[in-house]
């Protein structure tokens, strides 16, 4: 599929991107390449990760501990004030166990939130 001048996407809840064929290019050069060399075929995004700091859940408070014991006291924290579920608990503890601590993602060394959250406040 060959890049057109500018790229839109359209969505089911209408949400437009819009890139300039140069901008995209140099941005995304493997994409733009891997784009142009596929005939035909439509590529549908099924989800962007967005994160406000109203959205720091369980799995981001979790990457910040050093160890399992930690992350093990925070599920327990939230399971009891009800902001987790009991089975959501039991999911994310199993995980804990059979995949360790770092299976939740790379660790949140200290002042990340601040670096990624300044330009909101």
């Amino acid at each position: 599929m060959a890049l057109e001048e500018e790229i839109t996407e359209d969505n089911e809840e209408r949400l437009v991107m819009e890139y300039d064929k140069k901008k995209f290019r140099e941005e995304f050069p493997h994409l733009a390449k891997e784009l142009e060399d596929i005939e035909g075929v439509k590529i549908q995004i099924r989800g962007v990760r967005t994160c406000e700091i109203k959205d720091i859940d369980v799995v981001r408070l979790m990457r910040r501990c050093d160890r399992e014991e930690q992350a093990i006291e925070i599920i327990e924290y939230l399971r009891k004030r009800g902001e987790i579920s009991e089975e959501y608990a039991l999911q994310i503890l199993k995980q804990l166990k059979e995949k360790g601590l770092r299976s939740f993602g790379s660790k949140i060394s200290w002042g990340f939130f601040e670096k990624e959250y300044r330009n909101n406040f």
